[in-house]
């Protein structure tokens, strides 16, 4: 998808459309609460909205809005500010959105979601986004032998924890 200044509002809503809820559910996945996953989710596509990107293809568009996303997740995670404040888990009668309702029925997904960070964005990339690992060690930065260590780990800390919930 060609991208430019003057993206229309209907190429624009056509976008957002499309990939919506793919980058809430990554944002959810490390976020764990409906109002940050949409924060982050929002500000995904605001810079969407006031870039200028050029995607080679799908493939291209989603990796982008996949690594994008979980880079505003971390930054988010270990703000100041974020550490200041308090978890939103007091308000329980706030209706959840859909999204976040799909995503908690998983039990895999839950696991996926309080595994650390290194894991947890190694699996994406692997089971979610179907990367190989030497694409996700030439995205991360990282050894292809790091990668796959790493999710050697994940997979080991996901059995344990599906395993004790079952």
């Amino acid at each position: 998808m060609e991208r430019e200044k003057g993206m229309t509002n209907e190429a624009f809503e056509a976008f957002y459309l499309k990939h919506y809820k793919f980058v809430y559910r990554i944002a959810y996945s490390y976020m764990k609460e409906p109002h940050d996953a949409e924060d982050v989710t929002e500000d995904v596509f605001v810079k969407v909205l006031t870039g200028s990107f050029s995607f080679e293809s799908e493939e291209h568009e989603r990796s982008w809005l996949a690594l994008t996303t979980m880079n505003l997740c971390k930054d988010v995670l270990k703000s100041a500010w974020r550490k200041r404040v308090g978890s939103l888990e007091d308000l329980e009668n706030e209706p959840e959105s859909p999204e976040s309702k799909a995503v908690e029925e998983s039990d895999t997904m839950e696991a996926v979601q309080k595994l650390p960070p290194k894991y947890k964005e190694v699996i994406i990339l692997f089971y979610y986004m179907g990367y190989k690992t030497d694409e996700i060690a030439e995205k991360l930065g990282k050894p292809p032998s790091t990668i796959r260590n790493l999710l050697a780990d994940a997979r080991k800390k996901l059995k344990a924890m599906i395993g004790d919930a079952r």
